[in-house]
């Protein structure tokens, strides 16, 4: 492997930078398009996906702040998109589902998602989608395993896992 020159060379760099300017170009969409942020299509879309579910189980899914996941679930509820009942095994939780609105609005910003997903895969090689994703699969795995690492009472060591992905 090729030592990088810069850390703008380095894998988490670039994977940043490429999830920065999709991130950008689906904020503006999003907004000018439906009037909606990407936090809380992102949360939308883990409702629409795994309804009922809580804050925690959607901060989970995004691997993100639950604070953070409130506050769009919170706006979503305002314009109606989402609704909120108490969970009847917790009354601590509260269940979140997609209103009626909420489906029909999902459906049209996944109609975009769906469509820049397929410009972008359509930008590969031949079969290169497939081993792309294959590959994040496995990025996201190790990295799952780092975050572990770093958690775990004894912390973990920089060079605690230097396996190969096919172990």
């Amino acid at each position: 492997m090729k030592k990088p020159s810069s850390v703008v060379n380095l894998l988490t760099s670039r994977v940043l930078m490429l999830s920065n300017t999709l991130g950008l170009y689906a904020s503006r969409r999003y907004r000018d398009e439906f009037g909606m942020t990407l936090p809380e299509w992102r949360v939308m879309s883990v409702i629409a996906y795994s309804e009922p579910t809580t804050a925690r189980e959607i901060s989970r899914a995004l691997a993100t702040d639950k604070g953070w996941v409130g506050l769009s679930a919170e706006s979503l509820r305002r314009r109606g998109y989402v609704a909120g009942f108490p969970d009847k095994r917790d009354g601590r939780r509260t269940l979140l589902t997609l209103t009626e609105e909420g489906r029909k609005k999902h459906e049209a910003v996944l109609s975009v998602s769906l469509w820049r997903q397929q410009r972008l895969m359509a930008s590969l090689p031949e079969g290169a989608a497939d081993i792309l994703i294959e590959c994040l699969d496995r990025l996201q795995a190790e990295a799952d395993k780092m975050l572990e690492e770093s958690e775990s009472p004894r912390g973990g060591s920089a060079t605690a896992s230097r396996r190969s992905p096919d172990r």
